[in-house]
């Protein structure tokens, strides 16, 4: 039990915080996810008319489709960026 614990801190102690498995996944995961919907929110903010009510409201789906592609597009620049 102790040299498990032992070993673990040993590992702990070598890497960042930023540069583990589990922990660095969750962290940049959570900085991608927020800056994808700052970036949904800036382009609402652009185009004229809200994108939610027209796609929920109005069931527009070219404007769906539209959104999603820039949404998906500006998720692979992030995780470009991220994983640079």
């Amino acid at each position: 039990m102790y040299q498990l614990l032992f070993i673990l801190l040993q590992q702990r102690a070598e890497a960042p915080v930023w540069e583990r498995g589990v922990l660095g996944t969750l962290v940049f995961s959570a900085i991608g996810i927020v800056m994808a919907l700052v970036a949904y929110k800036m382009i609402d903010l652009l185009i004229p008319g809200k994108l939610s009510h027209q796609i929920a409201e109005d069931k527009n789906l070219a404007v769906g489709v539209v959104a999603a592609a820039m949404i998906l597009g500006i998720c692979i620049i992030i995780a470009a960026t991220i994983a640079s």
